[in-house]
């Protein structure tokens, strides 16, 4: 571990609100349905994930802000999964047929907005944080991709807005350099890193849920999970892991073309997986010490305390072979059973009968 590297503490970090949902030590995990690519540049197909993802129960909608021109070259080639997808070789030719425009977006952020959803957005160029800005998103989500591109990291950073960081295909040296200078601009309380596996679709063998508690015990801010695992069942055990926020894309059809379409969920999958989320946080809970209440009654007629093995009379000295332990609970410990040996009964004990203090002396 680097010398530099933040020591682990115990101290949660601190909350951290987006929209009208805060995420701290007791919230709810926050789930952001991926819309990305997958409206394949239509606004009609993006207005209909967001009623999807709606009704499917998720806080925010996110969707992916660039331009083909700045973002990428002509030569760049598309990667396999994409083009196993059906997409252009091109990468500049299939994110130019993907785009949205700005008054696009404002007309799909309202509309996330009405229904009472955080309209989230991925910038890829300097321009485009301005132009999510610009739409009134309560919080900057950055790619995997960009957690080296320091032009970016330090436009969001300006922004002043919650960053949800993605920290997928790095090397922990990567993410300690983006962290550090996220700590440098005092933004180390609005941070939100999110493990993810920049593998599509993502093979639970290659998940490993454990390095989202790693993430938070290593850089102190809340974590969560990219999930590009083409199962529902993800949600809950990610949230058992200790996610606190969730990304999970969605699809009307998983057969339509496009990069992201075949791994993503379709929205009764993204139901499940929502009710799946939800049921890891109500499993989880928060840590107890002590007995619950459900379990007292459970307690009192399981748990079991010293009797008389026999007829017990007043004025005998208590021996072992007096003595036995059965339920239910309530009265002298087993633990405290040798205590007895040696007293003298007061009054006379019947067989059976829960042996209390107030019945010997000596």
């Amino acid at each position: 571990m680097p010398p530099s590297q933040p020591r682990m503490e115990t101290k949660p970090p601190a909350p951290v609100k987006i929209g009208t949902h805060t995420i701290d030590a007791t919230s709810s995990p926050f789930i952001i349905a991926e819309v990305g690519v997958n409206h394949n540049g239509q606004v009609t197909i993006a207005r209909q994930l967001i009623d999807a993802a709606h009704q499917a129960g998720v806080h925010a909608v996110k969707f992916q802000v660039f331009s083909a021109d700045t973002l990428v070259s002509t030569e760049a080639p598309s990667a396999s999964y994409q083009t196993a997808a059906g997409c252009d070789s091109s990468q500049y030719a299939m994110l130019k047929g993907l785009e949205l425009q700005p008054k696009d977006f404002a007309q799909l952020a309202d509309y996330c907005r009405s229904l009472g959803l955080s309209f989230l957005a991925t910038p890829f160029g300097v321009q485009d944080v301005q132009t999510v800005v610009d739409l009134g998103a309560p919080a900057l989500k950055i790619a995997s991709t960009d957690l080296n591109d320091v032009p970016i990291l330090e436009a969001a950073l300006a922004s002043r807005l919650p960053l949800i960081v993605s920290t997928g295909a790095s090397e922990l040296s990567e993410i300690d350099e983006a962290t550090a200078l996220f700590r440098e601009h005092g933004a180390a309380q609005r941070l939100v890193l999110l493990h993810c596996v920049s593998s599509y679709p993502t093979a639970i063998s290659e998940a490993a849920l454990s390095t989202i508690r790693l993430l938070r015990d290593r850089y102190r801010v809340w974590t969560g999970f990219s999930d590009h695992t083409e199962i529902v069942e993800s949600g809950g055990l990610a949230v058992a892991a200790g996610a606190k926020v969730l990304e999970k894309h969605i699809t009307l059809d998983r057969s339509w073309p496009g990069p992201d379409q075949a791994f993503s969920l379709t929205p009764d999958m993204l139901k499940r997986y929502v009710e799946s989320a939800q049921m890891g946080w109500q499993m989880l809970g928060t840590p107890r010490e002590g007995v619950a209440e459900s379990e007292k009654e459970v307690r009192q007629v399981s748990r079991k305390s010293v009797v008389a093995r026999v007829t017990i009379r007043k004025g005998e000295r208590i021996t072992a072979e007096h003595l036995a332990i059965k339920r239910p609970g309530g009265g002298i410990e087993p633990k405290d059973w040798l205590s007895l040996v040696g007293k003298v009964a007061q009054r006379d004990i019947s067989r059976d009968a829960q042996i209390g203090w107030d019945m010997v002396n000596g």
